[in-house]
């Protein structure tokens, strides 16, 4: 396995350790502390990521604002100005 797949392998399994705590906090009532640390260890391969797959931080930044615009729009977690 290249560093490039080892990187996907771990970000794929990141992504899920997010999930399995949200769906633990809507099942249970679970405090947000284990969902803190599994974000955290997100967010590092999501860095991660981007350094290996030469993914640049503007295309990034690009497709967030997107999603906000997107969510200002379609849901109620982001207040419109």
């Amino acid at each position: 396995m290249n560093i490039q797949e080892e990187t996907l392998v771990i970000l794929m399994e990141e992504c899920g350790e997010v999930i399995q705590e949200c769906s633990k906090i809507l099942r249970f009532g679970n405090d947000a502390s284990k969902l803190t640390k599994e974000l955290g260890d997100l967010l590092c391969m999501i860095e991660l990521t981007t350094n290996h797959l030469d993914i640049s931080e503007e295309d990034i930044e690009e497709s967030y604002k997107e999603k906000q615009e997107k969510l200002k729009k379609f849901s109620n977690i982001i207040v419109s100005d």
